[in-house]
């Protein structure tokens, strides 16, 4: 079923106006890189609005990517890898909320898909918070995904997690016929390990570093019944969180200021 009538770009005026009026918008983040031969490069991008439109329709919000293209220098080695700077990524992010809270929106859902984008959407949205009167809530959807089926969407790239997102946004644009050799899940997972560090942590310039090949992972694994299943699960997830951190922030507001 096409949700695509849940994007601000696809209303019209007077539709839009009533959708902002209701004070709740959703943000798309994800990226255009590599995900070897039998993946699209805008599986990123795919997995966060197809995630984005899902949560929209069930919130009544319209949905506004902000860009297809992410913050994945590392992934420049593979021609048709395309890269943000952060501070393009956050200034972006800062231009679309101002006009966003001049049309009365008062609270953002930012949906990402792409760990490269985390640091910029930090930056973006202190920034937003500073300067607007606008709340925003970050749905990492791609964590979301692995936490809550941490056996059968293993935190790879390019593997099963990314597959059931594509799967579930457009199974034409899934090739597993095209496999190219990837890295072993061992070696891979080791090797991005490395990066994903909490305490002591280097700062990745060169995917190569994690799989030399650019991916690996188990795509084959999936069927896409039970991508829409998972899919499906995010999406309650990330409503109900919402909902419950809304409630939460209204009841700690500071006295004198409004409620979410």
């Amino acid at each position: 079923m096409s949700r695509e009538h849940m994007l601000l770009a696809n209303m019209t005026q007077p539709q839009a106006e009533a959708a902002l009026m209701r004070g709740t918008a959703l943000l798309v983040t994800g990226s255009i890189e590599q995900h070897g031969g039998h993946l699209p490069l805008g599986t990123d991008a795919f997995a966060a609005l197809t995630i984005a439109l899902r949560v929209g329709e069930r919130m009544e919000a319209p949905v506004i990517p902000i860009s297809p293209v992410g913050v994945a220098p590392y992934h420049l080695a593979w021609s048709g890898s395309l890269s943000l700077r952060s501070d393009t990524l956050a200034a972006l992010m800062f231009d679309i909320c101002e006009s966003l809270a001049s049309a009365g929106v008062e609270r953002v859902i930012v949906v990402n898909w792409h760990e490269g984008n985390s640091t910029a959407i930090r930056l973006g949205a202190g920034k937003v918070q500073a300067k607007l009167p606008l709340r925003l809530i970050v749905a990492e959807s791609h964590i979301i995904t692995n936490g809550l089926f941490p056996e059968e969407m293993e935190f790879t790239h390019a593997g099963s997690m990314e597959t059931a997102a594509i799967l579930a946004h457009d199974p034409a644009l899934v090739r597993l016929d095209e496999l190219i050799e990837g890295d072993s899940v061992d070696s891979g997972t080791e090797g991005h390990a490395l990066f994903r560090r909490r305490d002591v942590f280097p700062i990745m310039t060169d995917f190569r570093e994690v799989a030399k090949n650019g991916w690996y992972g188990t795509p084959d694994s999936i069927s896409e019944e039970r991508a829409h299943e998972i899919i499906d699960a995010v999406v309650d997830h990330i409503v109900s969180s919402v909902e419950e951190i809304w409630k939460s922030l209204g009841d700690r507001a500071p006295e004198g200021e409004g409620r979410s």
